[in-house]
């Protein structure tokens, strides 16, 4: 028996397919063993070759009013993670590998990361002003750490990951945010540095 009186067949089964479609689509997330790497999504790879790393470090400089961004990427990504690739201040003596960069633009993104893959290139992590700012909808702390954190992982050479698996490098920034790299983004990490 039905919690509600339906007027005809019509509007019964409506309902019926409207409350089964909101419970059937719920997918459940997956949270794989610590050492368990996961797949790209789709169309993207992950590789050395796809990250601003020189050396076994990545030279940085930062143009951003989100300075404080940066550290807290910085600090989770070498919390227990980064073995083999260090975090350094670019110098007058060194090159330049990544860049953190503002920009204000409605276009979805809370940020992303532009690879430009030449030798001696400077690749870039830009952060958006439009949504990190008050009162955009990533304006709160843990998005914004959610937004750099996901970035420096890209400039990493990490790719995103299926909206299923727990992992900092979803496409999109979860309700609650993930803040720091998950057991999949540790794992993803030591299988491309070691």
């Amino acid at each position: 028996m039905t919690p509600w009186r339906c007027l005809s067949s019509l509007t019964c089964a409506t309902l019926t397919a409207l409350t089964t479609v909101t419970v059937s689509y719920a997918a459940p997330i997956t949270r794989p063993a610590a050492e368990q790497a996961a797949p790209c999504v789709r169309g993207e790879t992950e590789g050395r070759n796809e990250s601003a790393v020189d050396d076994g470090e990545i030279r940085f400089t930062e143009a951003s009013e989100y300075d404080a961004l940066r550290k807290h990427a910085h600090k989770v990504w070498q919390a227990g993670v980064l073995s083999k690739v260090k975090f350094r201040p670019d110098s007058a003596t060194t090159v330049n590998d990544l860049e953190w960069r503002d920009y204000k633009k409605k276009d979805g993104h809370g940020g992303y990361y532009h690879h430009r893959g030449a030798i001696a290139a400077t690749d870039y992590i830009y952060v958006n002003k439009q949504y990190l700012d008050p009162p955009g909808e990533l304006s709160n702390l843990g998005f914004q750490q959610s937004v750099a954190a996901h970035e420096l992982g890209h400039a990493l050479g990490l790719c995103h990951k299926a909206d299923n698996i727990f992992s900092l490098m979803w496409k999109n920034v979860a309700n609650p945010p993930v803040t720091g790299p998950t057991g999949v983004d540790k794992a993803n990490y030591k299988k491309l540095w070691g």
